[in-house]
C-alpha cells in the first residue's frame, strides 16, 4: 500500500489533533474534579496535598514507571507548591509557564518555515542505480 507525503502528513496531524483534544477535555474534567474537591474540603492543607503527591510518586516509582535515581522530596515538594498554588488560584506560575511555551513553539514554527524538504520523483531511486557509459554507481542504504 503507498500513500502520497500529503496523505501521511494529514493523518498524522489528524491524530495529533485529536490527542490534544482528549488532553484538553481530560484537563478540564480533572480541574473540575479538583475545585470541587477543594469547595468539599475547604479545610484541605498544604500537608495533605503533599501526602498525596509522595503516595502517589511512590506508587508509580514502585510500579518502575519513575527512574530508581529520581529524588521524590524534590518532585514531591516542586508538584505541592504547583498544585497547592493552582488550588489556592495563583495562576501567575502558569501563566508564565504559558507564555515561555508559546514563545519557544513560536520561534521553533519560525525556523522550520526557513527549511526546505526536498522530495525525490518516485523513479529517482533506480535512476541514480542505473549504469551510464564508464561510470558504475552503487546505492548503499
Amino acid at each position: 500500500m503507498q500513500i502520497s507525503l500529503d496523505q501521511f502528513l494529514g493523518a498524522i496531524m489528524s491524530r495529533v489533533d485529536n490527542l490534544e483534544a482528549t488532553i484538553d477535555d481530560l484537563r478540564l474534567r480533572t480541574n473540575i474534579a479538583m475545585r470541587l474537591v477543594k469547595a468539599t474540603v475547604p479545610e484541605l492543607t498544604k500537608d495533605a496535598v503533599e501526602k498525596a503527591v509522595r503516595e502517589e510518586l511512590e506508587v508509580t516509582k514502585n510500579a518502575g514507571m519513575m527512574e530508581e535515581s529520581d529524588e521524590i522530596e524534590e518532585i514531591s515538594s516542586k508538584l505541592t507548591e504547583s498544585i497547592f498554588g493552582w488550588l489556592e488560584g495563583d495562576v501567575t506560575e502558569l501563566k508564565e509557564k504559558m507564555d515561555a511555551y508559546r514563545k519557544r513553539l513560536q520561534e521553533a514554527m519560525e525556523a522550520e518555515k526557513s527549511k526546505v524538504i526536498d522530495v525525490a520523483p518516485a523513479g529517482f531511486v533506480n535512476q541514480l542505480g542505473q549504469e551510464k557509459g564508464q561510470k558504475k554507481g552503487k546505492i548503499v542504504f
